[in-house]
């Protein structure tokens, strides 16, 4: 097929793309457009064909492209759907003829201005950039495509790590809109990831058990994990009227929409509470795992176990969480989740299969 232009409605980003048979052998073209204009794009893409078709191809082995790379990646292994995304983003912004070699301190600098906000920290290049490229780097390195980029890694500062009081949760969902109260508690009460909640289906939710999956494409380390759940957790989800499709619904009853680059369905409703409740205004959604995971490590001070409930991929991970909290909330934490009371999880079982 011939190549086409497509602009991207989420970054307004101009993208070169298509298959091309030339020369007894066809290959997949994509690149970011050296203007912003349709018509320069139009053009660029033109000429590109033509230059393929005239000259052949380029020396593909004294260049191996970053799309190679990228597409062995992908096969290794299942990747979460945040994962993909995350790699479709640094295709679009480096090109899929980017050669492997080329790939270095500059390309990120360059990665930095294209896809983050001017301020983005030291902790997002890292995440967002510097990481994913080293993992998909790993095989062409191995390969002899390349040397190790060797990345110039940020310095860290740890931050203060955020989290909800029982008490300060209990404020959160009264000052919370309706349908908003199911999704904070249950975000609350299972340290599920936002992604992981918008998105939990009611075919993996178990009420009988207790107990939900979260399947693989959707974590994001690409692992199934299953969380049981506290009673405080089962009543609210016994209490929704629905049994079908998405669990968590917008105020209109329509499931939430999935987003590109993921993020932001709730960020309007979580403001507006944390404003209303007179909570800190740097809490966000994600302060909930915080949250959870404080909570998990002051009941069972126990890291490994965190980091397997949790979904984490190291222990490293989760150190942050030891002793954040001081001693004493213990029982209010019990509490909150319904496991005072000996026997609440059988209870709220029992009313389910009433």
């Amino acid at each position: 097929m011939a190549l086409r232009v497509i602009t991207r409605q989420d970054t307004g980003s101009i993208t070169i793309d298509g298959v091309i048979e030339a020369h007894g052998e066809r290959r997949r073209i994509r690149k970011r457009a050296a203007g912003s204009s349709l018509v320069a794009a139009k053009a660029e893409a033109r000429q590109l064909e033509i230059d393929i078709i005239a000259n052949g191809w380029p020396d593909r082995r004294a260049a191996h492209c970053f799309v190679d790379a990228l597409e062995h990646y992908l096969k290794l292994e299942v990747r979460s759907a945040a994962t993909k995304r995350q790699c479709e983003r640094l295709l679009d912004h480096l090109g899929a003829e980017k050669p492997c070699a080329e790939i270095d301190d500059d390309t990120v600098i360059m990665l930095k201005d294209r896809m983050l906000r001017p301020d983005a920290s030291e902790a997002t290049v890292l995440r967002e950039i510097i990481t994913p490229l080293r993992a998909i780097l790993r095989w062409p390195v191995k390969k002899g495509w390349c040397l190790d980029p060797d990345f110039n890694l940020p310095k860290i500062v740890e931050i203060r790590t955020l989290f909800l009081l029982p008490a300060e949760v209990d404020w959160l969902l009264l000052a919370s809109a309706s349908h908003l109260v199911p999704l904070l508690t249950a975000l609350v009460g299972t340290g599920m990831r936002m992604s992981e909640a918008l998105y939990l289906d009611w075919c993996d939710v178990d009420l009988i058990e207790a107990r939900i999956i979260v399947w693989a494409d959707r974590t994001k380390g690409g692992k199934r994990r299953t969380i049981f759940l506290t009673p405080r957790v089962l009543t609210v989800l016994t209490k929704l009227p629905h049994r079908d499709g998405r669990v968590f619904r917008r105020d209109d009853g329509e499931p939430y929409a999935e987003k590109e680059e993921g993020g932001g369905q709730i960020k309007t409703g979580w403001h507006a509470a944390i404003r209303r409740a007179g909570l800190n205004p740097d809490f966000t959604p994600h302060t909930c795992r915080h949250t959870w995971a404080t909570w998990h490590y002051a009941q069972h001070k126990d890291l490994l176990r965190l980091k397997h409930d949790g979904g984490w991929s190291s222990v490293k991970l989760v150190e942050r969480y030891a002793h954040l909290m001081t001693g004493g909330q213990e029982p209010a934490i019990r509490d909150w989740l319904g496991l005072s009371h000996e026997g609440a999880t059988a209870n709220v079982m029992r009313q389910v299969s009433a």
